[in-house]
């Protein structure tokens, strides 16, 4: 199984990404897994890297509306463009405004819509700020990735993104190991990375690198924590792995 099989997705959905852990890889991977009968766009509201332009061809607008024509230029070849305000230092894209994003999201001509709307640094664990993360309204599944390879690790910024975030949020001490119920605590706090959630939105914990882990009994032990009234599916996986999909964890 792959992760378009694993989400479940139907033409017309918007797909935000948050958290920590290969939100990139991931959004990619689903990118070129969707079929090619589809038409996809990849945006974000935060910053990535360039992706390769020769499969993803970027488009740069900074102040203005995207051309609905141009992006279906590259759409009508097979191609997946990449849609971005402007090209920063280090590679990296600006990612679009919310007024941009809501355009996007009316053409009707889109079938899938892929938006990266959180940063971490490259860690599995993030902690989230007032203003994070920047999750577009017209969201219908939001996919909220942590990297399975913080369990067993210390709290702090080598592993996780805002730590005394994390900390103050999950009542763990700075330093402290991180176990299920650290990340359970985390994702599921009211104040805490589904405080801005759209009402129409389904959510959708991956536990990516679970490959990384000596065994799966604690990933299983976090996806049960996890699993409640707004989360309804964990999926266990290993987003660089030829079959990326270990196990999908529902609620009954």
């Amino acid at each position: 199984m792959n992760v378009f099989s694993a989400l479940d997705l139907s033409p017309r959905e918007i797909i935000s990404f948050v958290g920590g852990g290969g939100k990139t890889t991931l959004m990619f991977r689903l990118a070129d897994e969707i079929p090619r009968h589809y038409n996809v766009v990849i945006t974000t509201t935060t910053k990535i890297l360039v992706p390769p332009t020769d499969k993803y061809p970027v488009l740069l607008t900074e102040d203005h509306r995207f051309e609905p024509d141009q992006v279906k230029r590259f759409l009508d070849i097979g191609r997946t463009p990449t849609l971005a305000s402007r090209l920063l230092p280090g590679n990296k894209l600006q990612g679009i405004s919310l007024e941009q994003f809501a355009d996007i999201a009316g053409w009707q001509h889109i079938d899938f819509i892929l938006a990266e709307a959180d940063g971490a640094k490259n860690r599995p664990l993030k902690g989230h700020l007032e203003y994070e993360p920047v999750i577009p309204p017209s969201t219908t599944v939001l996919v909220i990735v942590v990297g399975a390879d913080v369990i067993g690790q210390r709290l702090d910024s080598e592993y996780v993104h805002r730590s005394e975030v994390v900390a103050a949020l999950t009542g763990s001490t700075p330093g402290a190991v991180i176990h299920p119920e650290t990340i359970a605590r985390l994702i599921l706090h009211p104040r805490g990375i589904m405080r801005l959630l759209p009402s129409q939105t389904k959510t959708v914990v991956i536990l990516n690198k679970v490959d990384c882990l000596p065994s799966t009994d604690q990933a299983y032990q976090t996806a049960h924590l996890l699993l409640g009234n707004k989360i309804n599916k964990v999926i266990l996986c290993s987003a660089i792995s030829e079959s990326p999909i270990i196990d999908i964890i529902t609620r009954k």
